[in-house]
């Protein structure tokens, strides 16, 4: 008999789709049985519609502190690997490195009211910051029963689902089928749990990492084989999984996660436009100046929005630069590769196309000009415009970052072979971002509007 995993089925009878430790909604409890409940908040911090991706600046409650912070970790078989017991010569594996670095990061975190932590096993236990930590250090020492994860989800979005909070779950994801006909509908096992609470505001911001494994794995289908022993010689990927309300999952990402060394994928996450400014006098051509109204008699530190053209042709170009402040995005948003797959410009009546996209350097951070104030920077370039003034937006796209594909396998019976690789990833991606972005409200991470206008 296979030993208990994450991966460890359950009864027919029971969700296709397994996790170890099985629980039900009811289940989730302290471990001497008193139900856990979600610190009250006052009706006054209680947020109302979604703010849209393009909200001007933050709110002052915005930037208020998380009320609650809530940790899951998984404890099964299929995760020992990542926590071995020390002995032997041993060495410490980056899981368990990387992992209680981040506890005793929440744990001291000024951002952050009130923090708690658990174990799921067959359901959830709760643990002071100091057990959950010396799990972590010390290895699993009993490895808990077959879950069904997308019990886990629903449990988080209805009993742990508050204006102000976020839940962190912290497993490798690898799921168990029934057998090769349940795996369709993954995604949608995964869209009812996390819909079935109703949560119209529900964010979910996705961290994934890899470790030295040092044990068994379970391959998620049983047709793939049995179990590897002394595994492995790659490296297995884990996850950090944020959930909560869009502005709670941003203020935790930017106070907790935003320096993690980790592949990221943010969904139902809003943010405020970031601060931005055409530069007159950095890195441009042709014959250009502002055409805001009294720019020439703004002060220092001032933004400006409206080109005004004097001439522009084949001959002639014209080139100007949109200083962005990005740091206040998450490391995804910033990251220059992803900037030049996704910005795009949106104009009319002109040949206006995105020429350079370049992140700030020592030479413009120590600069004395506008451009120190930045962290990015998009370069247009233009030959023709129309004969009166038109919209011009520089937007950044939304969309799935390439590293879910690419750590996706269909076969995850041998991880030395397949690399590092979660069976299924993108269907569990999927089914997240069916809850969270519906194709009728895809809204851009972000967007700039401009005016391009001919002189007079």
């Amino acid at each position: 008999m296979r030993k208990p995993t994450l991966l460890t089925l359950l009864p027919a009878v029971a969700a296709t789709l397994l996790l170890t430790g099985c629980y039900s909604r009811e289940d989730m409890k302290s471990e001497g049985g008193a139900a856990t409940t979600p610190t009250e908040v006052p009706p006054t911090e209680v947020p109302g519609a979604v703010a849209p991706r393009n909200t001007a600046a933050p709110t002052e409650a915005t930037n208020a502190l998380l009320t609650q912070v809530n940790v899951f970790l998984e404890v099964s078989g299929s995760m020992e690997g990542f926590m071995p017991k020390p002995g032997g010569g041993a060495e410490n594996t980056r899981f368990q490195q990387h992992v209680a670095q981040f506890l005793s990061d929440v744990n001291r975190s000024p951002a952050v009211q009130q923090k708690q932590f658990f174990r799921i096993k067959e359901k959830p236990y709760r643990d002071s910051y100091q057990q959950l930590s010396g799990t972590v250090r010390g290895g699993i020492q009993e490895p808990a029963k077959s879950t069904d994860i997308p019990s886990v989800l629903d449990t988080l979005v209805s009993r742990y689902y508050q204006p102000g909070a976020v839940s962190v779950l912290i497993s490798d994801f690898i799921y168990s089928p029934k057998n090769a006909g349940a795996i369709p509908y993954i995604k949608t096992d995964i869209t009812d749990a996390l819909n079935r609470a109703g949560r119209s505001d529900l964010a979910v911001s996705v961290y994934g990492f890899t470790s030295d494994f040092k044990g068994a794995f379970y391959p998620a289908l049983k047709t793939a084989g049995a179990k590897r022993a002394n595994c492995c010689d790659t490296d297995i990927p884990y996850y950090f999984w944020v959930l909560g309300p869009a502005d709670a999952v941003r203020r935790f990402d930017a106070a907790v996660l935003s320096k993690q060394p980790a592949e990221q994928a943010h969904f139902g996450v809003t943010y405020p436009v970031p601060t931005s400014s055409l530069l007159s006098k950095f890195q441009n051509q042709g014959s250009w100046y502002y055409g805001d109204e009294g720019a020439s008699k703004r002060a220092a530190g001032a933004s400006y929005h409206t080109i005004t053209v004097a001439e522009a042709s084949a001959a002639q170009p014209v080139e100007f630069v949109l200083g962005l402040d990005l740091k206040a995005l998450p490391a995804l948003y910033q990251d220059v590769a992803y900037l030049k797959q996704n910005l795009q410009l949106i104009g009319q009546d002109t040949d206006a196309k995105i020429a350079q996209v370049f992140a700030a350097t020592d030479q413009t951070r120590a600069s004395s000009g506008p451009e120190s104030g930045y962290t990015h920077f998009v370069k247009v370039r233009l030959t023709r415009l129309g004969k009166a003034a038109r919209p011009l937006q520089v937007v950044l796209n939304d969309r799935r970052p390439a590293w879910v594909n690419q750590w996706t396998t269909k076969n995850d019976s041998n991880p030395n072979q397949s690399g590092t690789k979660t069976f299924a990833l993108s269907s569990l991606v999927d089914g997240v971002q069916a809850v969270t972005t519906s194709e009728q409200d895809a809204r851009p991470i972000f967007r700039i509007d401009l005016t391009l206008q001919p002189a007079r």
